[in-house]
């Protein structure tokens, strides 16, 4: 009987090692990036769904395609472009809105995106103060354009 317990829990374990379960072991890597290895980022690999995949060649800032399953950006970064229909968007670093030791560098604010839209799984990221009147918006609120992380 021991054996078969510990025979599940070995099978538990390896199965909340993947990014796609419910529990927190299992938390899909949009909710938290920094589970990918350090040679990876979380990137889109349908309009649903994330995976941890190789990191692009593109750098904190760099111009970057929105491209399913096909990272264009660098290691625990995403490609966000804040404008629906734009070409192309920014490399930018992931952010947590409730964790301070992932929190954005001076001058900028952590805010949640989704992915292709409103509608889509959401993401932390690190931008810019909006320089004009935005409406309103707080931090943890985006626009209404596509916000999308290489989908």
């Amino acid at each position: 009987m021991r054996i078969r317990v510990l025979l599940f829990l070995a099978l538990a374990t390896a199965a909340c090692s993947t990014s796609s379960g419910g529990s927190s072991a299992s938390t899909p890597c949009n909710e938290n990036p920094w589970e990918c290895p350090s040679t990876q980022t979380c990137w889109p690999t349908s309009l649903t769904a994330y995976a941890c995949l190789n990191a692009g060649p593109g750098a904190l800032g760099a111009s970057c395609q929105d491209t399913v399953a096909a990272p264009t950006c660098g290691a625990g970064l995403a490609c966000f472009q804040s404008v629906s229909g734009a070409t192309a968007g920014s490399c930018v670093a992931y952010c947590s809105t409730t964790d301070p030791n992932h929190a954005c560098p001076s001058g900028e604010l952590c805010e949640t995106a989704a992915l292709g839209g409103p509608s889509g799984p959401e993401f932390s990221i690190c931008v810019a103060p909006s320089t004009g009147d935005d409406g309103g918006g707080s931090q943890g609120e985006t626009g209404t354009g596509d916000a999308a992380s290489g989908g």
